[in-house]
C-alpha cells in the first residue's frame, strides 16, 4: 500500500505529530538482515540508514500509528507523477519492485530493532538497562503498538532491572498507569535519598499525585523504622536503661 509522501499525523495516545517522509531511492542504505522480506511492501529507513523492509499488513495490524497512515488518500499530487508515458511508467514499476517505498521515521536502530522484534514475534534479547527500556517504550507510545508495551511491562518485575534504577522504573510504570509494578518499583527506591539532586529531574517527571505517594511511602517507612529502633521490646538493652534513668530521675 502506498504512502503520502509527507505525513503528519496524530496519534490517538499521544498529542505529539509525528513525521513521515517517503523516499524512492533507497538504494544507498543497507538491508537489516532480520527485516528483510522480499514480498515486504514497505521499507521503513532509520535515522542511522538501516532499512528495515515488512509487511504493511504487521504494521497496521500492530500498530495504531501505521494503521492510521496507510488509511490516508493518497495526494492527488502524488498521482500525477506517475501520469507519465508507458516507458518510464514501466521502469518506475520496476524500481518500485525492486525497492519498496522508502519511509523516514527519524528513529535510531537502537529503538527500531527491538520495537519491529516484538511486533513480528521474533526473540527479543534479555533488557539489560532501563535506558534500553525507555527508548523503546518511547516509540512503542508514539506508533501506538499496544503488544509490545504490554510484553515490555513483565520486565518491570525483573530484580536486575530495578536494582539498576528503581526510581526510573517508577516513572515509567506511573507514566503508563502500572499500578503493581510501580509499587514494586516503589520499594526499590526506598534505600534512595529523594532530597538528594542526582534525583531532581528524574522526579520532576512524576506527575504531583505520584510524587507525593512516593514520597509519603518514604516517611511512613522511615517512622516505622524510628518506631522500631525506640521499641523497648526490640532493643531492650539501650531502650529498657533510658527508661529506668528516667524513672529514678523522677
Amino acid at each position: 500500500m502506498s504512502a503520502p509522501t509527507l505525513s503528519a499525523i496524530q496519534t490517538l495516545s499521544s498529542s505529539k505529530v509525528l513525521h513521515i517522509r517517503a523516499d524512492d531511492h533507497p538504494s544507498s542504505s543497507k538491508h537489516h538482515p532480520l527485516f528483510s522480506f522480499p514480498d515486504a511492501d514497505v521499507t521503513l529507513r532509520s535515522l542511522e540508514g538501516t532499512l528495515y523492509r515488512v509487511h504493511s499488513f504487521t504494521l497496521r495490524a500492530t500498530s495504531g500509528f501505521f494503521a492510521t497512515m496507510f488509511s490516508l488518500p493518497q495526494p492527488k499530487s502524488c498521482a500525477a507523477e506517475y501520469r507519465t508515458d508507458a516507458l518510464t511508467q514501466a521502469r518506475a514499476e520496476s524500481t518500485r519492485d525492486r525497492f519498496p517505498e522508502v519511509l523516514d521515521v527519524y528513529e535510531h536502530d537502537s529503538a527500531i530493532e527491538p520495537l519491529l522484534k516484538l511486533m513480528t514475534g521474533l526473540p527479543v534479547p534479555r533488557w539489560e538497562s532501563v535506558d534500553d527500556i525507555e527508548r523503546v517504550l518511547t516509540i512503542a507510545e508514539k506508533w501506538d503498538t499496544p503488544g509490545p508495551i504490554s510484553s515490555i511491562r513483565y520486565v518491570f518485575s525483573a530484580k536486575h532491572i530495578l536494582e539498576r534504577d528503581p526510581l526510573r522504573c517508577y516513572v515509567l510504570a506511573r507514566h503508563f498507569g502500572w499500578d503493581a509494578e510501580s509499587r514494586l518499583a516503589s520499594t526499590h527506591t526506598l534505600s534512595l535519598d529523594l532530597q538528594s539532586r542526582v534525583h531532581a529531574h528524574t522526579l520532576d517527571q512524576l506527575a504531583s499525585v505520584d510524587l507525593i505517594r512516593l514520597l509519603n511511602l518514604h516517611r511512613r517507612r522511615r517512622d516505622m523504622f524510628r518506631d522500631f529502633l525506640n521499641s523497648p521490646e526490640r532493643f531492650a538493652a539501650g531502650n529498657r536503661g533510658d527508661r529506668r534513668a528516667h524513672e529514678a530521675g523522677d
